[in-house]
């Protein structure tokens, strides 16, 4: 598995490398490690994830997957048609204070 990059990797400066000593006895520093690069954002940049998880044996998982198969929509549709029915439900727009 590869090893995960700093998040705060972009914003930490480069150690800056030692110019060599023409004195033979001083040992010569380790090289330095490259920063990390950025992450670019995986296969769909400008989103981010919002999920959960379940047991697959809940009721309300299995219903979930039902009504994707029999509606034959994507469970992304499903789930943005879930969060805007719940945010309309808690009238979050007023509620935030974003109206």
């Amino acid at each position: 598995m590869a090893r995960r990059t700093s998040l705060l990797a972009p914003a930490v400066p480069a150690p800056t490398p030692q110019v060599a000593s023409d004195d033979a006895t001083t040992p010569s520093p380790a090289p330095a490690e490259k920063p990390a690069a950025a992450r670019t954002g995986g296969k769909r940049p400008g989103k981010y994830h919002l999920g959960a998880y379940f047991d697959p044996a809940d009721p309300s998982a299995e219903a979930f997957r039902v009504l994707a198969a029999r509606t034959r929509r994507s469970h992304q549709e499903l789930l943005a048609e879930a969060i805007a029915d719940l945010v309309a439900k808690y009238d979050a727009e007023r509620q935030f204070g974003r109206s």
